[in-house]
């Protein structure tokens, strides 16, 4: 089972990245650790400056998948959803093409 997932600004509620996982848990740990390495993306910085003042993302499960294509196919449709606020790069659905580019003028 492929888990599609949000994670959410425990301040405002905000959704700030969307990704999917098999391991939940796991993965959670691996971008706070990604975030307290480098600061080199938006999501990183975000993350770091939530652990700085006592917080970490609130990840929730938002869909499931049974295989790989239809996970990348929800979770792209999750990004563009939530495309506003988001601090994903790429658009899971066409590649390395930038999220934001490709959805700036829906």
């Amino acid at each position: 089972m492929i888990n599609i997932y949000h994670l959410i600004d425990p301040r405002d509620g905000v959704i700030r990245y969307i990704g999917k996982t098999t391991s939940p848990e796991s993965r959670l740990r691996a971008h706070i650790k990604e975030a307290l390495e480098r600061k080199n993306t938006e999501k990183k910085q975000w993350i770091s400056e939530l652990l700085e003042n006592g917080f970490q993302p609130v990840m929730v499960i938002a869909a499931t998948a049974h295989d790989e294509h239809t996970a990348r196919e929800i979770e792209s449709d999750h990004c563009h959803k939530n495309k506003a606020t988001i601090f994903n790069i790429h658009d899971p659905k066409k590649g390395s093409k930038d999220i934001r580019k490709i959805y700036k003028h829906d």
